[in-house]
């Protein structure tokens, strides 16, 4: 699940399959240009783990585009998978 202000939520790995690819389309020459996450709690336990923090970020929508920069604050929730890998469960996003 995928919960962004301003958007429709995206539940299901094919809701943001989809949600993805329409955003490579409509902007094929994206680019981001440095990406910081800064949590400030992590939490694990019996293969779930939930962290918030703030994630600071800059982008180009194309070449010719001016750089866009973006700070987040969010929260999620990840699944430790049997490779031992983590996937995002939960990923809750506020500007």
């Amino acid at each position: 699940m995928r919960i962004v202000p301003g958007s429709t939520t995206a539940v299901g790995k094919q809701a943001i399959q989809a949600e993805n690819e329409k955003g490579r389309v409509e902007y094929p020459g994206f680019k981001v240009l440095s990406y910081a996450p800064e949590y400030r709690n992590i939490q694990i336990e019996n293969g779930w783990a939930c962290e918030w923090g703030e994630h600071e970020a800059q982008y180009k929508l194309s070449p010719e585009a001016p750089p866009v920069r973006l700070r987040l604050k969010g929260f999620d929730v990840l699944r430790r998978q049997r490779d031992g890998s983590w996937k995002f469960a939960v990923l809750i996003l506020n500007e």
